[in-house]
């Protein structure tokens, strides 16, 4: 019998402990283990985001009207569908058109829309929904209005939540940033010009600058884009 405190000893309790656990025990993500991405359909962008939105963290998207965060936030929600994932939209800003999305290629029957009639209850059902599992994309529009900052500690349990059910959490907001120092990525829109086709000219899209403005583990950097407009 080896004595109190040797080094056998010390790994014999953690044997039985860890038989004790059985079924309870989880496995961590190993921080050398790159997250699964969920990609935007967009090439550039994607290869600027290490591959799209990365699954267990928070991501933010922040811009002006007309910037093109609608467009954007369809591409992602289509791609994600398409490859028969379930995703959950946290409409705060009450502007989702399922017409439109589903023009946009959203596939709906993969997709939950929840319109809480304030912040609190937006963070809240984002919160329920992140810890319900289930999801591999959970979206956050704030864009309507800007709301009173919310806490830190209020992120904070959104990102442990986030990780423990691997769930992609991306936030839109308008010209604030809201998530700060949580995020673990931000990209910012900026329009740069409106894009016309036919005769009489018809509105076919715009041109947008992302600047990836915090890339935790990865380079920042900026493309362009042309966004094409959802479908009426």
């Amino acid at each position: 019998m080896p004595p109190p405190g040797s080094g056998s000893a010390r790994l014999a309790s953690v044997e039985s402990l860890l038989r004790d656990l059985g079924p309870r025990l989880r496995r961590a993500e190993s921080p050398l283990e790159a997250p699964r991405r969920w990609p935007t359909g967009l090439a550039e962008l994607d290869r600027l985001l290490g591959g799209g939105f990365p699954a267990g963290r928070i991501g933010e998207i922040a811009g002006p009207a007309s910037s093109g965060r609608t467009s954007l936030l369809l591409r992602l929600l289509a791609a994600t569908t398409a490859g028969g994932e379930s995703v959950a939209l946290v409409d705060g800003a009450n502007a989702f058109d399922p017409v439109s999305a589903s023009g946009a290629g959203v596939d709906l029957d993969r997709t939950l829309w929840a319109r809480p009639p304030a912040l609190a209850e937006a963070l809240r059902a984002v919160e329920i929904l992140l810890r319900a599992g289930g999801f591999a994309l959970v979206t956050l529009d704030l864009t309507a209005r800007i709301p009173r900052l919310p806490p830190t500690a209020h992120w904070l349990r959104l990102v442990r939540a986030a990780a423990a059910s691997r769930t992609a959490l991306v936030v839109l907001t308008s010209n604030v940033r809201l998530v700060g120092t949580c995020a673990d990525l931000a990209l910012e829109l900026h329009p740069l010009r409106p894009r016309f086709r036919g005769t009489p000219a018809l509105l076919d899209g715009a041109e947008v600058e992302a600047a990836l403005v915090r890339h935790r583990g990865g380079p920042e950097g900026a493309v362009r884009l042309r966004l094409h407009p959802a479908p009426p």
